[in-house]
């Protein structure tokens, strides 16, 4: 009676484990972004269109954790992949929200259960590259429409 009693308590436990974490795939996202131009003076700006079409992010939820994979196909030349795992994500009744930040780039992910769409906004500080050149400060803002796996 025990080993039995034991047992499903162990399907139980791995069971609800399993259900714990919620997946999503989502198309690919669409957005803009803005540019500051040569004079650096926000009359300079320019929103540009990204081209997002071999972006394919993806979304795991488990209780407090988020994780959000983003980035080329692997279909794409020069494919690239990077998955974040924010372990202490802001999670409420309507949305999980959590922050990235380095030295050169902050980004902010946030999924809404309802609508099941992912939004994405990043902001970029100029860094000087191997060229000695000082690329524009950008922000992007970026949505995509996921579904459950």
């Amino acid at each position: 009676m025990r080993r039995l009693a034991g047992c499903l308590l162990l399907l139980l436990a791995t069971t609800s484990a399993v259900m714990a974490e919620t997946r999503f795939t989502c198309d690919p996202p669409r957005g803009k972004r803005i540019e500051l131009g040569p004079s650096a003076k926000s009359a300079d700006a320019q929103w540009i269109d990204d081209d997002l079409d071999t972006i394919h992010p993806a979304v795991a939820i488990d209780g407090q954790t988020l994780s959000v994979t983003w980035g080329a196909t692997p279909e794409s030349k020069g494919a690239k992949l990077t998955t974040y795992v924010f372990a202490a994500a802001r999670r409420d009744a309507t949305s999980i929200v959590a922050t990235r930040v380095d030295e050169t780039t902050a980004e902010i992910f946030r999924f809404y259960f309802g609508s099941k769409v992912l939004y994405k906004l990043t902001t970029r500080a100029a860094t000087s590259g191997p060229d000695g050149k000082l690329p524009s400060p950008f922000v992007a803002t970026y949505i995509a429409s996921c579904r459950e796996q």
